[in-house]
């Protein structure tokens, strides 16, 4: 069990650690795309996340299972977006998701798929375009494909970010 005397010790730390991941993520969008880069990329940010989500007291304790991810879910997520180019809400429907998903021989939930595609595009739109690569759809779906594969996560997660982050 995490005491406060290991939280308050913690908590100093967490400022150097956000911007050291800062850093890392921005080294990686320097690169070129591939997928070792997105892999990085994936990890930084799911470590500065949770970094973000400490606070001054005990832990929240969290539940195993999270609630099903539906399309109605994905739409809740989206219509809340506060995105980083000053809009808000979806960047792309859904059509257009399903329709870059057949494009390209995508198979997943897309619902998932159509969440995550945004959720890439809004938390990340205006460092794409400081390297160039904010109007090329490539990017954002490459992005969104890493953040769902990723092998070091276990199943749900996109159900789980949204439960224990998002919300």
């Amino acid at each position: 069990m995490i005491t406060s005397d290991v939280l308050a010790q913690a908590l100093p730390g967490r400022d150097n650690a956000k911007d050291w991941l800062t850093m890392k993520i921005v080294e990686c969008m320097a690169n070129p795309m591939d997928e070792q880069t997105a892999g990085k990329l994936n990890a930084y940010n799911g470590a500065y996340n949770a970094i973000c989500q400490w606070d001054e007291e005990e832990p929240k304790q969290k539940s195993s299972s999270p609630e099903p991810f539906s399309i109605e879910t994905a739409k809740e997520w989206t219509k809340g977006m506060k995105n980083e180019d000053g809009t808000s809400g979806p960047h792309w429907t859904v059509e257009q998701a399903k329709q870059v998903m057949a494009q390209r021989g995508i198979e997943c939930d897309p619902a998932e798929f159509w969440v995550a595609l945004n959720m890439i595009y809004s938390d990340y739109v205006k460092v794409a375009k400081k390297f160039n690569v904010g109007s090329n759809i490539d990017f954002y779906v490459d992005m969104a494909k890493a953040f769902l594969d990723d092998k070091d996560a276990g199943p749900d997660k996109l159900a789980k970010y949204y439960q224990y982050v998002v919300r």
